[in-house]
Order: structure tokens, then C-alpha cells, then sequence
């Protein structure tokens, strides 16, 4: 784990390491690039605090993933595998996009270091491994403003509330259940045409999990998009809870990426620059590119 930067007259001069179970040591350098991941958000934004830099609170995405058969979505990831699909909600005027988009994919649960479990998913580039199923998450986007500065705080405690409930694993919810404001039970979800690829489940409520303003945002864009991809606002639609991207309070930088401190730059998701794993890739060699050409 990279303990501390260190910095002396505006320049980066190290930084610290400490490696599990032994004595942590420090490197020397004049180039640094924090790149920590979604995971690494909560350290870096410390670390930022740490050194003073300035930034500017960023947004949390809240939301679910969703499953449905391959049919429903085929008419967009044929053209496009990965649609990116925008809607700002009727009510709250929140913006939601879609993300993630997984055709012939599994959905799957995930952990971060606190053992906190959200869901994610994936397709296999094995199309042997295809299911019949397509998962994407449709995430809410929240800016919040002053006095407000814990983001990641914020989506954190959703999430655990959807542990909390579930004893731990993801929870599913049929739609037409959370239509009709009750709960998915062992015996509902048996029922749903669509099958669900994360067997670890938990059959639940998502309305006690996500703030109405989410929650409400989410099924008007199901409708909506239901234009494009008939069967999408269907009772047999599968919504798994809690997906959660972090982004740490952005950074500020140049056009470099470099932050006022000579010689650190901040990339990727995880420093709140990039919304992806392509754009974070970009960022990565934008800046390999930019050191490369000063050695």
C-alpha cells in the first residue's frame, strides 16, 4: 500500500510503501501517477486532503443491474454490443445512464476491502459460456452540494443497507414486484420467465434499500427505454441491488492530468476523471506518453 507522497517545494520527491506484514520503505522519484481504481477513492481522496490540492466534490452513481433475455436487448447490442443510453427522469430530473452492458452475460457479486458486496456483471469472451440472459446497470447520477462533501460515505451506506437485509449477498427484485410494492419471495421469483444468472440472490424489497428519488428515477428511464428495447419494462425484468460506483472528489489538474504539485498526476475512475475502463485506459497512456517524452 502506498502509505504517503512525498512532497518537497511543490515537487514530488518519493513515496512511502508499506507491503502486508513487513516494514514499509520509501522510493524515490520525480514522477508519480495515482491510479488507485474505484476501490482506492476513499485513499486517494485522503491522501489529496493530505496534501492540500484542491477539489471539486464529485458525483456517486447509484443504482441496480438489470436482466432480461437476450431477445429484449438483441436489437441494440447486435449494432452496438455496448448501448450507452441517457434519460434524465420525469419527477426528479436526474440524470440516468446505462452502463456496463453485458449480452449472453452472468451477473455477479463483488467486494471491496471493507467486505462490503455490491453487484457487477460480465460476459465471457468465450461465446461457448453465453447464457440467455443480457445484464447492464442503470445507474442515477447525485452531485451533492455544500455542506455535503462524503460521496462515497453516502453511496457506502446504501449498499450496506441492501447487505443489511440480505444477510450479506446481492438482493433481486422481479419489477413487477417492486410495481406493486412488495417484495420478491423465493416462490415469485420462481415464477419470473426470466432466469436469473446470480444464484447467490436473495429474493427482496429494493424500495427499502434506495431513496424514493433513485428508485422512482430508475423505473421512469425503464420505461422510457422501453421504446428502444421492447419487453424491457416487463414484471419479469430482474433488478439486482446495490450497484455503486465510486469516484473520488475530482482532482484538479492540467491538461496534462498533472495536479498543481510538480510531477503527480491523477487518472482513471478512482481520481474522478474518467467514467469507464476505456476512457481510464486512455487517460494511463495519455500520461505514460507525457512522462515518456520528459525522460
Amino acid at each position: 500500500e502506498a502509505e504517503e507522497i512525498l512532497i518537497e517545494d511543490n515537487k514530488v520527491v518519493g513515496v512511502t510503501l508499506k507491503p502486508f506484514n513487513k516494514e514499509a520503505f520509501t522510493v524515490t522519484c520525480s514522477q508519480i501517477v495515482a491510479a488507485p481504481g474505484r476501490g482506492g477513492a476513499e485513499w486517494l481522496e485522503k491522501t489529496v486532503k493530505k496534501l492540500n490540492l484542491e477539489t471539486m466534490n464529485n458525483e456517486v452513481d447509484i443504482g441496480v443491474r438489470v436482466e432480461v433475455p437476450n431477445s429484449v436487448m438483441d436489437n441494440v447490442t447486435k449494432a452496438l454490443y455496448e448501448a450507452k443510453m441517457v434519460y434524465y427522469g420525469d419527477t426528479y430530473e436526474n440524470k440516468v445512464r446505462t452502463f456496463c452492458m453485458n449480452p449472453g452475460g452472468v451477473v455477479s457479486e463483488e467486494h471491496y476491502e471493507n467486505g462490503l458486496a455490491v453487484v457487477n456483471g460480465h460476459s465471457y469472451g468465450d461465446k461457448s459460456k453465453w447464457t440467455e440472459n443480457t445484464n447492464f446497470a442503470i445507474l442515477v447520477s447525485t452531485r451533492f452540494t455544500q455542506p455535503f462533501n462524503q460521496p462515497i460515505e453516502y453511496g457506502q451506506y446504501v449498499a450496506k443497507l441492501a447487505n443489511m437485509l440480505t444477510g450479506g449477498p446481492i438482493m433481486v427484485q422481479r419489477l413487477g414486484d417492486l410495481l406493486k410494492g412488495r417484495r420478491t419471495t423465493k416462490e415469485r421469483l420462481a415464477k419470473s420467465t426470466t432466469i436469473p444468472t446470480l444464484k447467490t440472490a436473495v429474493p427482496g424489497d429494493l424500495s427499502f434499500v434506495l431513496p424514493p428519488r433513485h428508485l422512482t428515477t430508475i423505473i421512469e428511464s425503464l420505461k422510457a427505454f422501453d421504446h428502444l428495447c421492447p419487453g424491457l419494462y416487463s414484471k419479469n425484468t430482474l433488478l439486482y441491488g446495490v450497484e455503486v460506483k465510486f469516484y473520488s472528489s475530482k482532482v484538479k489538474v492540467d491538461e496534462k492530468l498533472m495536479t498543481k504539485v510538480d510531477g503527480l498526476y491523477t487518472i482513471g475512475d478512482g481520481a474522478g476523471v474518467t467514467r469507464g475502463l476505456m476512457q481510464a485506459s486512455a487517460t494511463g497512456i495519455y500520461v505514460a506518453e507525457t512522462i515518456s517524452k520528459k525522460l
